[in-house]
């Protein structure tokens, strides 16, 4: 089976407002639900989970009772913790205690705040997991990165080609993801904060799947703004 774990947790703190972030509207529908639809319409999916905060639990399954009607039973939904990867282990935990723990089985997650996610950059994930075991999509690095080594100071760069933007979807197939995690610590599994890092942390490759600049993560008002600017020139080009 190929699951989806749609991340939806956050509280919207960088946004300045009261509503978290993936419920404001984009386009006339919450962020969320643009996301959702993205991988609803792809019909790659055999079960979608929702993983959000408890507070917004009820809110959140009426938004897709109202906008899914008809895909009920496409879609699960867990709470979500709260850090990001205790979402993500609460989708793990209710997806092993329902199906058990296979090889053949790939889990893919997802920011709810991405919601320019495309069926080609999800079915090349899935392609290359199914190759690999573990991929996300990522970017090439655009610009010279720096480090600083000493406080106020640039002290060293790195070789761009060599550089990448992580972007989300992250695939793995249940069987590796459940070595992993298995073998941190809880402490350890708090202070994550990329699924990637569970495995490059383990010194296991990621596999580099596509990803877009368009596929950004929405994180701040004006991040809103740009977006809406991005749907009205896909309308034009419709």
């Amino acid at each position: 089976m190929i699951f989806a774990a749609i991340l939806a947790g956050g509280k919207g703190a960088r946004v300045g407002s009261k509503v978290p972030k993936q419920f404001l509207e984009l386009g006339g529908k919450p962020i969320l639900i643009q996301t959702v639809d993205v991988f609803v319409r792809s019909g790659l999916f055999d079960i979608i989970y929702i993983s959000v905060n408890e507070m917004w639990l009820e809110h959140t399954k009426e938004l897709i009772r109202t906008y899914f009607p008809d895909k009920n039973e496409l879609f699960r939904f867990v709470c979500g913790g709260k850090e990001r990867m205790l979402s993500f282990l609460n989708v793990i935990k209710d997806i092993k205690e329902k199906h058990g723990v296979r090889s053949e089985d790939m889990v893919f997650s997802h920011d709810a705040v991405r919601p320019f996610v495309t069926k080609d950059i999800l079915e090349d994930c899935i392609k290359e997991t199914r190759l690999h075991r573990v991929a996300m999509a990522t970017i090439p690095s655009a610009d010279t990165t720096y480090y600083s080594g000493r406080e106020g100071f640039l002290t060293s760069t790195y070789d761009r080609k060599k550089l990448f933007y992580a972007q989300t979807p992250h695939g793995c197939t249940m069987d590796l993801l459940d070595e992993v995690i298995n073998s941190y610590s809880q402490d350890e599994l708090l202070a994550l904060t990329g699924t990637s890092q569970l495995f490059v942390n383990r010194n296991i490759d990621v596999r580099i799947s596509l990803g877009r600049p368009s596929n950004l993560k929405i994180t701040t008002l004006e991040d809103i703004d740009f977006s809406e600017y991005i749907l009205n020139k896909q309308k034009e080009t419709k």
